[in-house]
């Protein structure tokens, strides 16, 4: 029995009670039975019409508690697309606890160190891309209207474009980074956590849950879509897609959640709709969990519309909503300016046929990729091609000097080493909140759920838990380790302490591929370069054994000393020029788009490319980061040796071998020489270095003086 008509934007009600009625007289709510001709009766309190909920009897026989959603629609303002408009289904779940999570977390993760306006949030971007996601869907049903895009269609498109980033953890990317290094750390080193997994396995009788090979932030989004759902009341049904969605707790009413007409009347969502509104977000067809068994095409729409697919995520070429937004947003935060050269994107985009530009890949024609089927795709007038190179070219400036900034990078690897260090001790485990009243709904499939408590690295495996999980986690972690006086958490009271005070890494270097090797050379892997490292120190710096003496004055280099990143920049598509990705309509072609799908026209790849097409797609560097302060001009020492060495290598050819003798092969007047104390110019050109950020590029400066002595 209720006391009052909440308000009706869907939240599930927890703890209503049969209370005494509040208010004056007047405004006193009374009791009302009516039957919905189903030979249920529903109790209703006063209110509108509108706003009345209901007693829903689902057919297992239990009872909840349900309200019909707002008929209004919000606006609301943004620093790039001026206004906002938010529909009812919208709001209900833009007010749900995954998507409100998004207001704690970084769109750029750690890159307002290097740009300090960057700290717009992932719940902006989603609602920008909501926004243009709306825009496309609306210009195609202006534009094409035989191509029958309904306004279901459309808001189901937005309601992808707000949901599609749901699965990003602390610090956004950072996030996945800490999860294949902790998986790295937990192969190369199982002693460490042996303390974690043995009480882990004693609390709750099974072993630690292994982490994936491979971390996708979109099959976590899934989950927190699902999640959002339970939390007002609705679940999708897959043995019954075409109706509404299934009715499993207190929230939002199931048949009045959906596309409100123009006399107000409800066209409900069905678990079609929702199924389509994953398949946006993923890009591809749904595998399990998120469906009953694999998927080998698209079910949330047929093949006559698979072009609604490539406007939130475009898996033909990548030139979609969702970057259109975040190039505009963050150029705005870290430059001032957005590029307004993205719009034509916007206002010309076209549905037309076009070959399949990656049918290896492709879920249709990979089963014959020598033959590619043609598909209904998002395409553009030719007279964009150039438009188009230069919204790539966008991309690959972004990617160098925003999201792989020098700085940027240097504190997104020191987050890493602090998360890792956190996810070893079994105190910094998470509550997943199980049979806890107060706790958010979670989807049918965790019923069986039996983790009571989980490390950071697992949390994207239950929604609770992940619904805490945000850029607030360090702060968590530095209340958890306050709290333990234990002395094995002292480097990670030291790694927070050094957050704190913005002791960041620092970069040592940077090398083109291009100047020492080429693909050999990036064959390597990261291990495999910081053992050539290791070793230019022990060969410039002497005998191994001369460390072992307590006496020596020499500084040791150790593996956990620096870290050795290989970066690949792009402009979208590996080596490939995105825009052959790309199909394009000639002049005399673009009045034939308002026909019936099956005889529109076809656009076709361009052949003369623009002036301003690059010579290579791919830009690869090796940067080497210096983890200890104390040591980092050592290292920028030993980085280059390492570096002039391949340098004479890849002159003098393969075949030509390089000795370097050990001091104890040296005569006296070398060992003299090298046994020198530093000059004060020399102290003093060592710290001018020291001071400078230039100086970190130091493969640009004259060759270091190859002493280690202190």
């Amino acid at each position: 029995m209720l006391t009052a008509a909440p308000h009706a934007r869907g939240f599930s009600t927890i703890g209503l009670r049969n209370d005494d009625a509040l208010g004056t007289p007047p405004t006193r709510p009374r009791e009302v039975s009516a039957n919905n001709g189903n030979g249920h009766h529903n109790d209703y309190t006063l209110g509108t019409p509108m706003t009345r909920p209901r007693e829903f009897v689902a057919n297992n026989g239990n009872k909840f508690t349900v309200w019909p959603m707002s008929v209004d629609t919000r606006e609301c303002n943004d620093v790039v697309h001026h206004n906002i408009s938010i529909p009812p289904a919208v709001q209900v779940i833009l007010d749900s606890p995954p998507v409100q999570r998004l207001v704690n977390l970084r769109q750029l993760g750690s890159t307002y160190n290097a740009y300090p306006c960057a700290t717009h949030t992932r719940k902006e971007h989603s609602l920008g891309v909501m926004e243009l996601a709306g825009k496309v869907g609306e210009l195609i049903q202006e534009k094409q209207p035989a191509l029958e895009v309904t306004d279901k269609d459309i808001l189901c498109l937005r309601i992808a474009g707000l949901c599609h980033d749901l699965g990003h953890g602390p610090y956004s990317h950072v996030f996945e980074t800490f999860l294949r290094a902790a998986r790295k750390n937990e192969e190369e080193h199982p002693e460490q956590y042996k303390d974690r997994n043995a009480r882990f396995k004693e609390d709750h009788g099974v072993d630690m849950p292994p982490l994936p090979v491979k971390y996708e932030h979109e099959r976590t989004s899934l989950m927190m879509i699902d999640a959002a759902l339970a939390s007002v009341g609705l679940e999708i049904d897959w043995t019954k897609p075409d109706e509404p969605l299934r009715q499993i707790g207190n929230g939002t009413d199931r048949e009045k959640f959906g596309v409100v007409g123009q006399e107000n009347e409800y066209d409900p969502f069905t678990s079609r709709d929702w199924i389509f509104i994953k398949e946006c977000v993923m890009g591809s067809p749904l595998d399990e969990p998120d469906a009953p068994s694999p998927q080998r095409t698209f079910f949330g729409r047929p093949p006559d519309k698979e072009f609604l697919y490539d406007i939130v995520s475009n898996r033909h070429n990548g030139l979609d909503v969702d970057k259109i937004d975040y190039y505009d947003r963050d150029s705005l935060a870290a430059f001032g300016s957005k590029t307004t050269s993205l719009q034509i994107f916007l206002r010309d985009a076209r549905v037309a046929r076009g070959m399949c530009p990656n049918p290896s890949n492709c879920f249709k024609c990979k089963r014959n990729p020598s033959d590619p089927g043609l598909h209904a795709m998002i395409c553009y007038p030719k007279k964009h091609v150039s438009s188009a190179m230069g919204f790539f070219a966008q991309r690959m400036k972004n990617h160098e000097v925003i999201y792989t900034h020098k700085k940027t990078k240097a504190a997104e690897l020191q987050m890493v080493d602090l998360l890792v260090e956190a996810d070893k001790h079994y105190c910094m485990l998470f509550l997943t909140q199980a049979g806890d009243r107060f706790a958010f709904p979670v989807p049918s499939r965790f019923d069986g759920f039996a983790y009571h408590r989980l490390p950071i690295s697992r949390a994207w495996m239950y929604p609770r838990l992940f619904l805490r999980m945000d850029d607030t986690i360090s702060s968590i972690i530095e209340d958890k380790a306050l709290e333990n006086p234990s002395s094995h958490l002292d480097r990670l009271r030291q790694l927070l302490n050094d957050w704190r005070s913005h002791k960041i890494y620092k970069r040592v270097g940077e090398v083109e591929m291009g100047t020492i090797g080429g693909d050999e050379f990036w064959k390597m892997s990261e291990d495999e370069m910081k053992v050539e490292l290791l070793n230019q120190h022990e060969r410039y710096s002497g005998e191994p054994a001369r460390y072992n003496s307590k006496d020596s004055k020499l500084m040791m280099l150790h593996p956990e000393d620096f870290i050795v990143e290989k970066r690949e920049l792009h402009y979208g598509s590996k080596e490939k020029n995105p825009v052959s990705q790309m199909r394009f309509l000639e002049k005399n072609e673009q009045m034939n788009v308002n026909n019936p799908i099956d005889k529109l026209p076809i656009a076709k790849e361009v052949e003369n490319l623009p002036m301003n097409t690059p010579r290579d797609f791919v830009r690869r560097t090796v940067r080497v980061f210096c983890r200890s302060h104390e040591k980092f001009e050592m290292l920028t020492h030993v980085f280059q040796d390492w570096y002039h060495q391949k340098n004479d290598m890849m002159e003098a050819g393969p075949n030509c071998a390089f000795e370097v003798f050990p001091f104890a092969e040296m005569d006296g007047d070398q060992m003299q020489q090298d046994s020198q104390p530093i000059t004060q110019d020399e102290q003093n050109s060592c710290q001018k270095r020291k001071n400078s950020d230039d100086s970190e590029s130091s493969v640009t400066l004259g060759t270091a003086r190859k002493r280690l002595i202190l």
